[in-house]
């Protein structure tokens, strides 16, 4: 990963996500000790963060951003499994002396925070214990994560799909007003195209279920989102038919399609 430049003077009880971070959680005694080996790093969006298969020599927490996580597959390609944000935990692997089984490519510029693993593993072991504690916790809600993102994959629909998808970029980012990732990233998570998610995107504003604030930003509605990913209200096969339906019905019956 790129270095730059710290922010400074900045530690964890000056950070908003204290409460959320497996570091910030630690005892103030055990993060004043290790403050030397902690480092605030920026990356840019594109930059690979981790890659499966090479070694890992440091735990990093991402403060901001958001990633694609990707897993090798029989074929020797590395496919996306889900995404990841604020508070993800990466280099977990390091710790039993193993490679990095997924590979983190930043979808957004953002920042994470880099331990290096030299003084965590000299620990005494009353501050290992409470690290690993804490780390444990974040591979539980990790891997609770990925589930979430694999059963996505269920829904029918990429109009579905895609308000999942929605809905757990809100949970990543911690916000209702989402950042997207290109619709290029949106569909190789989805398996689909570029032009199916700009489809389904626009359906979803037709649907109250996003609002667009700018070509990056929407603001998105959960109860809608949901009833789309349950397979209520419309489902995708009727919004496609009914935006169908609305291009070639003649003009003189256009009042009756105004709804759609």
């Amino acid at each position: 990963m790129t270095d730059h430049p710290s922010s400074g003077g900045h530690t964890c009880n000056d950070c908003a996500c204290q409460q959320q971070c497996l570091l910030g959680r630690l005892d103030p005694q055990t993060r004043a000790a290790w403050r030397g080996h902690l480092t605030e790093r920026r990356f840019r969006k594109g930059e690979m963060l981790q890659r499966q298969g090479e070694s890992i020599h440091s735990v990093q927490v991402v403060k901001i951003g958001t990633l694609l996580v990707q897993r090798r597959g029989d074929d020797g390609v590395e496919h996306p499994v889900g995404m990841a944000g604020c508070c993800e935990a990466l280099g977990a692997p390091a710790l039993l002396q193993q490679p990095a089984d997924l590979s983190y490519v930043a979808v957004t510029p953002g920042r994470v925070c880099q331990l290096d693993l030299a003084p965590l593993l000299g620990a005494g072991r009353q501050s290992q214990g409470e690290f690993l504690l804490e780390l444990a916790r974040e591979q539980l809600n990790a891997n609770a994560r990925l589930a979430d993102w694999g059963r996505i994959a269920r829904i029918r629909g990429v109009v579905g799909q895609l308000a999942g998808a929605l809905l757990q970029l809100a949970e990543l980012q911690r916000s209702t007003l989402v950042r997207l990732p290109s619709h290029t990233v949106l569909a190789a998570l989805l398996a689909t195209t570029r032009e199916s998610v700009a489809r389904a995107l626009a359906l979803l504003a037709q649907e109250q279920g996003v609002l667009r604030r700018d070509r990056w930003h929407c603001e998105i509605q959960r109860a809608p989102l949901l009833a789309l990913t349950r397979g209520g209200r419309r489902s995708a096969a009727n919004l496609y038919q009914a935006r169908a339906a609305a291009r070639t019905t003649p003009a003189a019956q256009a009042p009756v399609h105004a709804a759609l």
